[in-house]
């Protein structure tokens, strides 16, 4: 027969073996070590859950080599200028319109260095993160910029065969009596004049590459990254910026789910095991909290903050370019859930033998609570931690949509929100960069808190 507390038993809500110490004592038994518990190694064998909680380490890993100096990836970098803007992923050709825009761009760039008052320092100066010029004079650059210009006036030429293709495209469809031969030779008239334009700006980017040639070794493996997911509306890399995201997506949802896992565990461990006005004085509380919308809170408490200029001391810095005012806007909403489920335990445990045994002896109130009541709880405590932080992740996305959330550096919800123009015209790199990282951590914490639930939860058998 087990005892009380067991799976079987009457004490479903506690975990089969009580983390309080009265038991060991009197059988003389020693602890058993951290992989031998039962709820590790059934957790070990869940495949789901450790590749899971590999993925989740993998993001704080990067998110703290973001954070902690040298800094894998600046904010500085975050805000360069890397190229013109709207270029697409993934090295995925650009169309005959971005690719006349990036030419135009690089070339317009030079020209302007070349006519400033100084135009070696100009030239030096000039650069696209690890993109430089290449080692010439200005006479040497000025020519190769010469013979670009002119094979920009042949490429003109055949944008103009290109554009009347067009328009006698449009008067094929926009006729009424058309045969479908008549169309068909007006599309492969477009086709052929794009090919001829394509062809004709192709000495232009030849020259631009001579001019800018893209860099190598460690250095062309950076750029690369940066390239990856394309530019944004201001030539910014989209790939370090959704990256970089990581770091404020983990600060937010480690130091709230941090906070409203310990107000919450306190709170209804103290409600659940004392009762009384204890507990009626919790229940209201969270109670009048849970009567207002989750997201109304948010918007409210990020906007209070938002218009204060109050300048926190050790940051040197107003408040409102801080994270704190979207620390407290999740810290006062997202501990509720923590506390409801902990008062429910903490109800069941302190009816269990040996917590009656703990009372027997003379310990006080505060140490039960502390050394007995909370430890038995804990795999609830990880279970909710996740949960708070897949909330806090997803409405800083909310905030930051709405103009209220991280001020002064990227995040998901930025992306998503500068992305809205570009959606549109069918543009999705910043869209799909962060919404895929916000997805695979997300997807990657839930499956952890099933397979926590799974190994620690005493309800759970098998």
């Amino acid at each position: 027969m087990r005892a009380a507390g067991s799976e079987s038993g009457g004490g479903a809500g506690a975990p089969e073996q009580p983390t309080d110490l009265l038991a060991a004592r009197a059988g003389g038994a020693r602890p058993a070590g951290l992989l031998d518990r039962p709820g590790v190694r059934k957790f070990l064998r869940n495949r789901s859950g450790v590749a899971a909680l590999v993925l989740i380490t993998l993001f704080l890993t990067l998110a703290a080599a973001i954070a902690l100096p040298p800094h894998l990836i600046s904010l500085d970098e975050t805000q360069e200028r890397i190229g013109p803007r709207g270029l697409p992923g993934l090295w995925l050709s650009p169309k005959l319109e971005a690719r006349v825009e990036e030419a135009e761009f690089y070339l317009d760039d030079i020209d302007k260095a070349l006519r400033s008052s100084d135009p070696a320092a100009s030239l030096a100066a000039l650069r696209y993160a690890e993109r430089r010029l290449a080692p010439r004079s200005a006479e040497e650059i000025a020519a190769i910029l010469d013979r670009a210009n002119e094979a920009f006036d042949a490429f003109d030429g055949a944008l103009g065969g290109l554009e009347d293709a067009q328009i006698a495209m449009e008067q094929v469809h926009a006729a009424g009596d058309s045969t479908a031969a008549q169309v068909h030779d007006a599309g492969r008239a477009v086709a052929e004049a794009e090919a001829e334009a394509g062809r004709a700006l192709e000495p232009v980017e030849a020259a631009v590459r001579e001019l800018l040639p893209e860099p190598t070794g460690w250095a062309g493996v950076r750029y690369g990254l940066r390239m990856l997911g394309g530019t944004d509306r201001q030539g910014r890399s989209i790939s370090l910026r959704a990256i970089y995201s990581i770091k404020t997506a983990v600060q937010i949802g480690m130091v709230t789910a941090l906070i409203a896992v310990i107000v919450g565990s306190l709170l209804g461990g103290a409600a659940g095991f004392f009762g009384g006005f204890v507990d009626h004085a919790v229940v209201w509380l969270y109670s009048t909290l849970s009567s207002i919308p989750y997201i109304i809170w948010l918007v409210v408490i990020a906007f209070v903050f938002r218009q204060s200029n109050w300048t926190v001391p050790l940051l040197g810095k107003p408040i409102a370019q801080t994270l704190a005012p979207v620390y407290l806007a999740f810290a006062v909403t997202l501990w509720v859930g923590t506390c409801r489920v902990i008062r429910g335990e903490a109800m069941k445990i302190k009816g269990l033998d040996y917590i009656q045994s703990a009372v027997a002896i003379g310990c006080g109130p505060a140490r039960i609570l502390t050394r007995h009541v909370l430890p038995n709880v804990l795999y609830l405590m990880f279970i909710n931690f996740s949960l708070a932080f897949v909330a806090a992740i997803k409405g800083e996305v909310i905030l930051s949509y709405l103009g209220l959330g991280v001020q002064g550096q990227p995040s998901w919800g930025i992306l998503i929100r500068d992305s809205k123009d570009d959606v549109v015209l069918g543009v999705f790199w910043e869209l799909g960069a962060a919404t895929l990282l916000m997805f695979v951590l997300v997807y990657a914490f839930n499956i952890l808190s099933d397979a926590l639930q799974d190994a620690f939860d005493p309800k759970h058998v098998g």
